[in-house]
């Protein structure tokens, strides 16, 4: 019952108290990523914050990326079942952020932050690259991919939810749109 709870709280929460928790970290996401200096450029993704940006633009550019998510789920929601509830779709979107704003201190952390703006900086000059740098990023990234993986079953469960798909080809669609959208989010924001 516990498991159920943890990986599905669409189903065990009232959308209203789950909307307003989504919402605090939504906003609560604009500082993580000033601190940790990184950027939501899609709903699955956070790139460095580049020399100049101020938290105006973390928060243009992430609220950019939900509503970009949110949009399309909820005209891919509706195709699917029009009774589908936005609301629902809101909360797909804010809820599974979550598991990704836990992650922020790490990213924040100066070693990883260096070595994160280290390794951009050489991109496309492997042999460039210090090994400590690389270490330190693949430890980081190695902490955050449970977390990354938490984030994707709440998005697929809050979407199952709000939409009652059950068909595999749904579940194709929906993955389909996803990996697209999340590819044209990285890409114009």
């Amino acid at each position: 019952m516990i498991w159920k709870t943890i990986f599905n709280p669409f189903e065990k929460f009232d959308e209203k108290k789950l909307l307003l928790i989504g919402i605090i970290f939504f906003i609560l996401n604009f500082f993580g990523c000033f601190y940790a200096g990184m950027i939501n450029d899609s709903i699955f993704h956070l790139s460095i914050l580049e020399e100049g940006q101020t938290i105006w633009d973390i928060v243009w550019i992430n609220s950019l990326s939900y509503i970009f998510a949110i949009v399309v789920l909820i005209i891919l929601a509706k195709f699917f079942n029009k009774r589908s509830r936005i609301i629902d779709i809101f909360n797909t979107v804010l809820i599974s952020q979550i598991p990704l704003i836990i992650t922020m201190p790490m990213m924040a952390l100066p070693f990883v932050k260096e070595a994160n703006r280290n390794i951009s900086s050489l991109a496309g000059n492997f042999a460039k690259i210090e090994m400590l740098d690389l270490i330190i990023v693949a430890v980081a990234g190695c902490i955050t991919l449970p977390f990354l993986v938490y984030n994707i079953v709440l998005y697929y469960n809050g979407f199952k939810t709000a939409t009652n798909i059950k068909k595999w080809q749904h579940i194709v669609i929906f993955a389909v749109v996803s990996l697209i959208t999340t590819i044209i989010s990285q890409t114009i924001f």
